[in-house]
Formats: structure tokens, C-alpha cells, sequence
């Protein structure tokens, strides 16, 4: 590498470290109450296919895990939406949102799980197991 290239790159750490020092800095200490607190909050979203505001609640780890132990996907997606609408509309039971219109259901899920506040989704593998690299254009 060239004496030019050496100092671009040593620039560059140096902005890159010092922009990292910057976001220690103003970085609020974890609190594992504020999480208690959100694992209670009713969000709400805008559907612009359902034209309207649907609260909702995120799901708590236990949520989470007691889902995994449903094996019938069907059966899972249904509780999932129950749960999550279910602290936001307590008159609502698991039975009600069996009989919700399906494609609204799709609608209701996608809304819910995209974003930050439900998990992310993990890279897809080839079939082979191993990472993709490219992809056709």
C-alpha cells in the first residue's frame, strides 16, 4: 500500500474511532426496567390496507418461547396475533381472531412483526447450508 493509501487509511480509523468514542459517550446506560416497561407498552401502528390504527403489544420472551412450543404453524400464527392484540383489547379472545377474515389476518401480522420491535430475520442460506454471496441481477 502506498504512503497515501497508509495515511487515507489511518484518517479514516481515526474518524471511525472517534465517531464510536462520540456514541459511548452519549449512549443512555441499559436499564433493564425501561425493557420491563416496553414488554407492557401498547404501540400502535397506522395499516394504510386496513385504513387504521392498530394497537398492539410486543411479545415477552416467555411469549416467545411458550410459541415455540406450538408446532402447528397455523395454530402459532393465530396465537401470536392474539397475544399481541390481546393486552391492547382484553375482551378479545383466541377464538375471535380464528374468525377474522384471512387475508386482514396477513395484513394484521405483516403490520405487527416488520421493524424493531419484533425480531429480525435471519440471513437466508443456501441450500447447501452456507452463506449467499451473490445474487442473479
Amino acid at each position: 500500500m502506498s504512503e497515501d493509501g497508509k495515511a487515507k487509511e489511518e484518517r479514516m480509523q481515526k474518524a471511525l474511532d472517534a465517531d464510536d468514542a462520540e456514541d459511548a459517550k452519549n449512549a443512555k446506560l441499559f436499564d433493564p426496567m425501561e425493557l420491563l416497561l416496553e414488554a407492557k407498552t401498547i404501540h400502535q401502528k397506522y395499516s394504510k390496507k386496513l385504513r387504521r390504527v392498530v394497537n398492539y403489544s410486543v411479545l415477552s420472551f416467555d411469549e416467545m418461547l411458550s410459541l415455540g412450543t406450538i408446532s402447528n404453524k397455523d395454530e402459532r400464527s393465530k396465537t401470536m396475533l392474539w397475544m399481541m392484540l390481546n393486552k391492547a383489547y382484553p375482551d378479545l379472545r383466541k377464538e375471535d381472531v380464528g374468525k377474522f377474515p384471512g387475508g386482514k389476518v396477513a395484513d394484521l401480522l405483516t403490520l405487527m412483526t416488520e421493524g424493531e420491535d419484533f425480531l429480525p430475520t435471519a440471513p437466508k442460506l443456501s441450500k447447501s447450508g452456507s452463506s449467499r454471496t451473490r445474487t442473479r441481477k
